[in-house]
């Protein structure tokens, strides 16, 4: 009867130990889902985000001929481009050295997860609320090294939860899990952008001739509106128009918000050790 005892009692705690794995893996998959959805999204739209909230103050000071703010435009583009890709690069090393130099278990690697959705929710705050308070160009770089920061350092957490929570029997197919639901996120964020944008520019006052979604239109006018300073159809009619894509930037800080605490949640899983234990060898370290 002892046996039979103890040998239910390995059984429960099996199932418990299964059913934390899981749920588990839902809040780490909803973690990537909103970081790396909403970050890869914002980079990948950088140039159309850039064109609608570009000013030509930065911290107050002017550097750009604010007579005609277009024609300027083009040359900060690749400086807009590096406030996100040069913290996306530095975020992954920096990111990676900072998890291997804390101890297994502690706060620190704890923070590292936490803090990237939070970071890249107040980067979509900064950027859905801050026109409305300031035109200094500072929300826009705020909004895209927030956004690169984020994606480059849970680009390097993925992978590093994946192998240490799963162990390497399981660490290709769950990773591989994880980066389609990352793309789904990202498709999500896409759609709200696309709403907002169809939205903004279906009532938009600012153009000339209505709402025209023909993107080769759009592109094959670049050196005629956008020069000529008539509507801006050549930048996707974003050209300093700073309310293309607040809404979404809004619903992503909320998104991200929710994604923080999930983050947060996910440490307080209870059975931790049982978790890995049957998840294929892992080492249960943290």
């Amino acid at each position: 009867a002892g046996a039979d005892l103890e040998a239910l009692a390995v059984a429960s705690e099996r199932g418990e130990g299964v059913t934390a794995s899981s749920r588990r893996s839902i809040e780490l998959a909803l973690v990537a889902f909103v970081t790396l959805g909403v970050g890869t999204a914002v980079g990948n739209n950088y140039y159309f985000i850039s064109a609608s909230l570009h000013s030509e103050r930065l911290f107050g000071f002017t550097f750009f001929d604010s007579d005609d703010a277009t024609i300027q435009f083009p040359a900060s583009y690749m400086t807009y481009a590096w406030c996100f890709l040069g913290p996306k690069m530095l975020a992954a090393g920096i990111t990676g050295c900072a998890w291997d130099t804390a101890a297994p278990g502690s706060q620190r690697r704890q923070d590292l997860v936490r803090n990237t959705p939070l970071l890249l929710g107040l980067g979509q705050f900064v950027m859905g609320i801050g026109p409305l308070l300031t035109s200094d160009n500072a929300v826009l770089y705020c909004g895209l090294m927030t956004a690169g920061w984020a994606t480059g350092s849970m680009s390097v957490l993925v992978p590093i939860l994946t192998l240490e929570w799963y162990g390497r029997d399981n660490w290709i197919r769950m990773f591989s899990v994880l980066m389609t639901v990352a793309t789904l996120g990202m498709f999500t964020s896409y759609g709200l952008m696309e709403i907002d944008w169809e939205y903004s520019h279906a009532a938009s006052a600012n153009t000339t001739r209505g709402y025209d979604d023909e993107a080769w239109e759009q592109w094959s006018e670049l050196a005629v509106d956008d020069v000529a300073g008539t509507n801006g159809d050549g930048w996707g009619m974003c050209a300093n128009q700073a309310s293309c894509f607040r809404a979404a930037f809004i619903i992503q800080a909320a998104m991200c918000a929710g994604a923080t605490l999930v983050a947060h949640k996910m440490f307080k899983t209870p059975h931790e050790k049982s978790v890995f234990a049957y998840r294929g060898g892992g080492s249960g370290s943290y």
